[in-house]
């Protein structure tokens, strides 16, 4: 029986492995998802061991933020990232100027976010918890450094739906780092500032933008038609793609980090900190299926629909193995490696490893679905299903977070994940019947 199973195993990860090999786009976002990682292991340590729970806590809540700039933009750097890839089978498509509008339009949102974040200064400090004016002036330093991170997003983006998986990726690489990095050279400088680590986080990514639009620039100028000839996209078409990503983009991080804030709210930043950081560890390996997926995802856009869906069906499958064998090695490994990596018991990580990794592998092979869905430019039917996940998570994870603390937001976090990737699939196969 286990001959036979290891023949089986073998079968289904041959043409996993020779898609992979094949794949360059894929290779690029593993340098670019999945390098700044391999400084985090140096990295992260070194804050955990110089610095306070306190500290280290908040630092995980800024990752969030920072990652999760794109909260703000109404989706357009997903309907971007649609649009530059539908603009391959249409040469016609005005990319140029969709990006102009949706640029204007991210900056003037980012201007009224900041007035609303300053008029409702107390109400944030109150609802976050937030217990020192450093921390309170770090997250106003992420806000007025928002343009930055929503026009990074939707250049990265653009170039990402083109195809230019090699730019894109060498600006994720520089970007990502650099939450690692900056709190950790200040800490060694004696600087344990947190409005200071997010003052070099918006330098690093104003830098990272201005390389990447270097990039888009001549790909555009080659693009040029003449006016007369090009179709544009109005402003309404993008925000009414973004709209129904924006509903997705703003609850599913929501879902993501949810369990920090409500932890920290229920039981202070200090309780966090193993939680959030083996998050963090386990939760990164979610980069190597959605790099898979995202170098397929425009290619799922511009072909014609049978076709798309045989790659999607495909790919799906490879993904599912792919996670499965990923995540299988995380639940066995991951107790034993963070207790070493963080100089902790294993028995206070065993359990909380286990069940995240449990509900990642779940995460992970939701992204084949997410991805499809976005590329065939159904971002409503994501929006659908993460309303329902949202209505049902919320209320369980109040009630964990409060009575049992971090084993409830984890317990409670799989039922999620389980729910997310089923929800997802369901929509594919009612489209596709």
């Amino acid at each position: 029986m286990a001959m036979i199973a290891y023949q089986a195993l073998s079968q289904k990860m041959l043409p996993l492995i020779r898609a992979t090999y094949n794949n360059k786009f894929f290779l690029w976002n593993m340098f670019g998802n999945i390098g700044p990682l391999v400084f985090a292991l140096f990295a992260v340590p070194y804050i955990y061991g110089h610095s306070s729970k306190e500290y280290v806590g908040f630092i995980t809540i800024t990752w969030a933020a920072v990652g999760y700039t794109g909260l703000f933009d109404f989706g357009l750097s997903r309907a971007l990232f649609y649009f530059a890839a539908a603009s391959k089978f249409n040469q016609q498509t005005d990319l140029e100027g969709a990006i102009r509008k949706s640029v204007i339009f991210a900056i003037g949102l980012s201007i009224a976010i900041n007035v609303l974040l300053f008029v409702c200064e107390k109400q944030l400090s109150a609802s976050l918890a937030i217990r020192s004016s450093d921390q309170l002036a770090a997250l106003f330093v992420i806000a007025f450094s928002l343009p930055i991170y929503l026009v990074s997003n939707m250049i990265r983006s653009s170039l990402e739906g083109l195809e230019l998986f090699k730019e894109a990726n060498i600006f994720k690489f520089a970007a990502y780092i650099s939450l690692f990095v900056c709190p950790a050279v200040l800490i060694s400088v004696g600087d344990r500032s947190l409005a200071h680590v997010c003052e070099a986080y918006g330098a690093v990514r104003l830098i990272c933008c201005l390389y990447a639009l270097t990039q888009l620039l001549p790909r555009l100028v080659e693009r040029r038609i003449p006016a007369a000839e090009q179709v544009s996209i109005p402003i309404r078409q993008i925000i009414g793609f973004g709209g129904w990503a924006t509903v997705s983009s703003t609850i599913s991080p929501l879902m993501v980090y949810g369990d920090r804030f409500a932890l920290a709210y229920f039981k202070g930043a200090s309780a966090i900190a193993i939680y959030a950081l083996l998050q963090e560890f386990i939760g990164k390996t979610i980069l190597l299926s959605s790099s898979y997926v995202t170098s397929m995802q425009p290619k799922m856009g511009y072909l014609a629909e049978g076709e798309a869906i045989e790659l999607y069906r495909r790919e799906h499958r490879n993904v599912i193995v792919f996670s499965a064998i990923i995540y299988a090695a995380c639940l066995l490994v991951s107790p034993v490696f963070v207790a070493f990596w963080l100089n902790v018991r294993i028995a206070e990580v065993a359990f909380l490893a286990i069940a995240m990794s449990i509900g990642f592998m779940f995460n992970s092979m939701a992204q084949a679905p997410l991805a499809y869905l976005l590329a065939r430019g159904h971002p409503r039917k994501i929006a659908q299903a993460h309303v329902i996940e949202a209505l049902l998570y919320f209320p369980l994870l109040i009630v964990a977070a409060m009575y049992h603390g971090v084993i409830g937001a984890a317990v409670v976090g799989v039922f999620r994940q389980i729910f997310d990737y089923g929800a997802l699939s369901w929509q594919i196969r009612r489209q596709t019947v």
